[in-house]
């Protein structure tokens, strides 16, 4: 089995050199372009502003679980030392509460988590409509047939690519994007 790994490795590299190039139709007029669409997550404006502003949610909420945290178990330490004061069905009574309590707050992070999350979609949805709307404009001003993702292409040139001018467009045409309160 190793035998036949090594030969594959060896051979490979040799049949993509020693093989015919494959060329387009020279009569074809296939005009292709390449879309680094992970940069333009990471570094367009808008997307950068919803990062920060979720950020800041999350933030908010960190510090209320953990307040609350730390409130449940100065509870249960509380508990614990009155129990041998309380009796069976007294303890179990105060005991049922804090497990409300817990349950209550568990059930609070995954709301907030889920409206973080649904604030998210939205406002990526603006920006995803107004790539959409620069790519396909990109595409008519030059004449493009093809734009694929840079991370799906082996080889680009640097002149075929576009990421520079979407970027730019999506920045200009939408610097901010309005994202709804969560709530929480």
């Amino acid at each position: 089995m190793r035998r036949l790994l090594l030969a594959c490795r060896l051979a490979l590299p040799l049949l993509v050199v020693l093989s015919p190039p494959v060329l387009a139709d020279p009569s074809s007029n296939v005009r292709i372009a390449v879309l680094d669409i992970e940069r333009v997550r990471l570094n367009a404006a808008a997307v950068r502003e919803i990062r920060s502003k979720l950020g800041t949610y999350l933030d908010v909420y960190r510090a209320d679980t953990q307040k609350e945290e730390q409130e449940i178990r100065t509870a249960q330490d509380e508990l614990a030392g009155k129990r041998a004061v309380l009796s069976p069905d007294a303890y179990a009574g105060e005991r049922k509460k804090l497990e409300d309590r817990l349950a209550e707050a568990q059930g609070r992070v995954q709301r907030r988590r889920q409206a973080l999350e649904r604030v998210n979609v939205e406002a990526m949805e603006q920006v995803k409509q107004s790539l959409e709307a620069i790519v396909t404009e990109i595409a008519g001003e030059r004449q493009l047939t093809l734009i694929i993702r840079k991370d799906q292409a082996v080889f680009a040139t640097p002149a075929i690519e576009i990421t520079d001018e979407v970027l730019k467009r999506l920045d200009q045409r939408l610097p901010s994007v309005q994202i709804s309160d969560p709530g929480g």
